[in-house]
């Protein structure tokens, strides 16, 4: 999360209780110093062990962080939990035990909200469909949840599409896109055509209007088969996700629950360091759900000032190790440095 523009964050640190905020060396609230004159790069980190278990015992001095192989200083260090903006994007088009499996534990979901978090609810096949904007009522949550259609419908684009992105641009004929860059007619008929590069991607979009300050998070459920007929490839995707700091925690379910190391919904999560997950019963794919809110809410949170971007953007390799035998790091791949793309 690069942060800039001082004045838009005196205004954020000036409505929040001081004693309700992680800070820093100087006492300067990291949350909410969003937009400063320094560029500054916050890196969420999760540390599990051999077991899988969240490792929470770590201080500063147990990390190191690198920027294109150059260690640097971290200005910045938090245990504390941030509130999240979390879009549920669900996959619709799934077999029949996956999909019975998802309508009985998606409910779970609204009891991992906390307070202050908020939450908006997404469907997707061969288009992605916006069930519920943000909000943060639980009730609200279980209702969109409870009336979301998972069985395979006709994936013609619905009548009120996505207010941005190229997704919801271009002409059409009997609703379906045609033009430069509009998927294929032929979407319309298999049951089978999913675009989960597509869904992902206005999930980005949707979290990229989401106040500073806050963590940003997709929580995928599906099984991970993507059609050729994506607008957005898998690179487009990852750079969007990146560059809103937006990051992946995929629910692998039907097929998805066997590769679990491999595969997109794995490659997704890697780079943009969320987690992935493959319940085998309907038991641990409640965990599950509580398991990845959990893990995305108690993150380490590093911050450290980067050298100056240029007037292009460029990528940035981001690595972070931890001296102690025994626990895997899962962390961003990277950021986006220079001028934003919109």
């Amino acid at each position: 999360m690069r942060l800039r523009g001082l004045a838009a964050a005196l205004a954020a640190v000036l409505a929040v209780p001081p004693a309700a905020v992680p800070q820093g060396d100087s006492g300067a609230d990291i949350r909410y110093r969003l937009r400063t004159t320094v560029e500054l790069v916050l890196v969420p980190v999760t540390v599990k062990d051999r077991q899988g278990e969240l490792v929470t015992d770590l201080g500063r001095e147990d990390f190191t962080l690198l920027e294109n192989g150059e260690p640097q200083a971290i200005r910045y260090f938090s245990t504390d939990p941030f509130p999240l903006s979390a879009v549920i994007l669900v996959d619709r088009a799934l077999d029949r035990d996956a999909r019975e499996a998802m309508e009985r534990t998606l409910p779970v979901l609204t009891g991992t909200l906390a307070p202050g978090d908020e939450v908006a609810v997404m469907a997707f096949d061969a288009y992605p469909r916006k069930a519920l904007s943000f909000t943060t009522d639980p009730e609200a949550l279980r209702q969109a949840l409870a009336h979301l259609e998972l069985t395979a419908g006709d994936p013609a684009p619905p009548q009120a599409s996505m207010a941005a992105g190229p997704m919801s641009a271009g002409p059409r004929i009997n609703a379906v896109p045609v033009g430069p860059g509009a998927p294929s007619p032929a979407a319309a008929s298999p049951r089978t055509v999913k675009c989960l590069n597509d869904a992902l991607f206005a999930a980005g979009l949707l979290l990229r209007e989401r106040e500073a300050g806050r963590r940003r998070v997709v929580f995928l459920l599906s099984d991970g088969r993507n059609s050729r007929l994506n607008v957005h490839t898998s690179e487009e995707t990852v750079a969007l996700l990146l560059s809103e700091d937006v990051s992946v925690y995929a629910l692998g379910v039907g097929g998805a629950r066997y590769p679990r190391g491999s595969g997109l919904l794995a490659d997704y999560a890697r780079a943009t360091g969320g987690d992935v997950y493959a319940p085998a019963s309907q038991a641990s794919l409640e965990a599950a759900h509580k398991l990845a809110a959990e893990q995305a809410r108690y993150q380490y949170t590093l911050v450290y000032a980067a050298r100056p971007a240029p007037g292009s953007r460029e990528f940035r390799r981001i690595e972070v190790n931890v001296r102690r035998a025994g626990v895997r790091v899962q962390a961003r791949q990277g950021y986006y440095a220079g001028l934003p793309e919109h």
